[in-house]
């Protein structure tokens, strides 16, 4: 039996049609008719859905499902305060550039500010952080003209969320009841309106222009987070094979490219400030997201480039370097592939101070991997150490999400050869980590390991009460006491209320929690132990388990001060 409300039924066989394979729905009464489509179609083999209670886990959850399979996720959930759960996830998909279709549930129209249960001003609630919204009035079946418009509605909302840069799109849906009147009665196919994405080229004067700027000039170019893109690493490596061109690319970027790109801090910290200059380059060429390197944005800021490119799809103008001279809209892959091959056609002019900047860039980075090498060789039992042989010990064919904080800034001084790396650093919160990655690993059919600190996990207990881990889930939580970041951070490190106030402790029960949840746990309180317990934790054949690190977070923290100040 599927609902009777047409319309439900109309909006979920459109997303289903245009590519949509999974559902994150959350239990309610008035989103009654949704679930019921989500049901039958389930029934039918057309979808999976998957239940989680609390919304705010569900919207994270549903991030990570689109962030491993490439494809856009339904979000389903009932009136109220409910929608409003979501935002926290639906911000980092908007910015990250992940597709969801959130559909809610709502009151009809007349019902808003009357003092009725679970009713708010839903339609446009999340406006400031989805590429659309759309509402759709409580009416009643049989209305021809409204079904239309309900196909409309859904091939539209799909069609945005997937062009130009991906982003969320919300549906707030008024119901009026009966809320579960059920029909056997079959819809007609519905009509799928295509979307053709032709990635326009630049005309031919503009790239010759392009040409003329950058044959002569030094090139940095800087990646920032993007999801693995073999077409992409391909014509990045292209690029980075002249010899005027040298990349600075954070592991977040997925690009996997010869001669350590992704040592961005540790070259930059051991650069003296002639290098700096002799390293400055004359044209910054980025794509991607945001950078975690604030070592990178502060070069760039105080010695910044004569021209700044901003390459990629992107709603708004990003001035990151405070450079900005050119926003080039167009996907990166294509645009690198075609400049890289006529600057190899025409050369670097031999007058030019440029044909040896990619061998300078080398040299730097090899200088600065030696250091670091030799520097955590010495160092003591620390989060530095920890993060230096997860570096070498994960297998290359699992999917790491790292949590906000101290984990991704540790993980940026280290390659890893992993599958692909995650972490939410659209919005950079530290809420969500625990469910994206419980996402990203039930739409990943290969190991998936989290690195979370024990301030994001406490964030986001509510991920192990959703009872969806996968056997192959890994988590390796960092119990440093708190906010290990506000320890080295100049901001707070120094402020006598730092331990109170901004580490704050948790003092969370990790092994009580993972025992309560079905998890087997370990735990490692040294390098001899961390080695013992590695061998388990990263078996095939395990079930899905928790590794426990204790540090001390006063060394820790004097540990990674006294590199960057070395």
């Amino acid at each position: 039996m599927d609902t009777a409300n047409v319309y439900c039924r109309i909006f979920f066989d459109v997303l289903i049609e245009q590519g949509v394979g999974t559902a994150v729905c959350s239990p309610g009464s008035r989103n009654t008719p949704l679930l019921m489509a989500a049901a039958a179609r389930e029934e039918e083999e057309l979808i999976k859905c998957v239940v989680i209670n609390d919304e705010r886990v569900a919207a994270f959850t549903a991030l990570g499902i689109s962030l491993a399979s490439r494809r856009p996720v339904i979000l389903v959930c009932t009136s109220g305060s409910a929608l409003l759960n979501y935002a926290p996830a639906v911000a980092e998909a908007y910015y990250r550039g992940v597709p969801l279709v959130i559909l809610s549930a709502d009151r009809p129209e007349e019902w808003i500010d009357q003092d009725d249960s679970q009713t708010i001003r839903q339609s446009g609630a999340l406006s400031g952080i989805v590429k659309a919204s759309y509402s759709f009035p409580a009416l009643p079946s049989g209305l021809p003209d409204k079904e239309w418009y309900a196909n409309r509605m859904a091939n539209e909302a799909i069609m945005t969320a997937l062009s130009g840069k991906p982003g969320p799109v919300h549906i707030n849906i008024a119901l009026d009841n009966p809320l579960n009147a059920a029909t056997d009665a079959p819809l007609p196919m519905q009509r799928l309106i295509s979307l053709d994405r032709p990635d326009a080229s630049l005309p031919a004067p503009v790239m010759r222009e392009l040409l003329d700027e950058a044959r002569g000039a030094r090139i940095l170019l800087v990646a920032g987070f993007h999801s693995p893109d073999h077409t992409l690493n391909e014509a990045v490596a292209r690029f980075a094979s002249l010899q005027n061109v040298a990349v600075m690319a954070e592991n977040l970027s997925n690009l996997h490219l010869h001669g350590d790109a992704s040592s961005v801090d540790a070259t930059l910290i051991r650069l003296s400030d002639k290098e700096r200059e002799a390293l400055r380059p004359d044209i910054v060429i980025s794509i991607g997201g945001a950078l975690v390197s604030r070592k990178l944005k502060e070069y760039l800021r105080t010695l910044p480039p004569s021209q700044h490119w901003s390459v990629g799809h992107s709603p708004y103008t990003a001035d990151c370097f405070k450079c900005l001279t050119r926003k080039i809209e167009t996907s990166p892959a294509p645009f690198l592939r075609k400049l890289a091959g006529m600057m190899r056609h025409t050369g670097v002019p031999q007058e030019s101070t440029a044909r040896d900047y990619a061998t300078l860039w080398r040299a730097a980075r090899l200088r600065s991997r030696a250091f670091l090498d030799a520097y955590v060789e010495e160092a003591p039992w620390s989060e530095l150490k920890l993060f230096s042989i997860l570096s070498r010990s994960l297998p290359a064919g699992c999917n790491l999400f790292l949590s906000n904080g101290t984990a991704v800034r540790y993980a940026q001084l280290f390659p890893f050869n992993v599958h692909a790396i995650f972490c939410n650093r659209g919005v950079s919160g530290i809420d969500g980590a625990t469910s994206t990655a419980i996402g990203g690993a039930l739409a990943y059919g290969g190991m998936t390991v989290l690195i979370t600190g024990d301030m994001s996990l406490a964030y986001d207990l509510g991920a192990f009460a959703s009872h969806l881990m996968p056997e192959r889930m890994r988590i390796i939580a960092v119990n440093n006491a708190g906010g290990g970041i506000f320890r080295f951070i100049p901001s707070t490190r120094d402020l006598p209320a730092r331990e109170k106030f901004f580490c704050s402790d948790p003092a969370l029960p990790v092994e009580g929690i993972t025992r309560a949840f079905g998890l087997e746990y370990l735990h490692a309180d040294s390098e001899s132990s961390l080695h013992a317990m590695l061998p388990r934790l990263l078996s095939p054949a395990a079930k899905a388990t928790l590794l426990e690190v204790s540090v001390d977070p006063a060394l820790s923290s004097r540990t990674l001060l006294s590199l960057f100040q070395k």
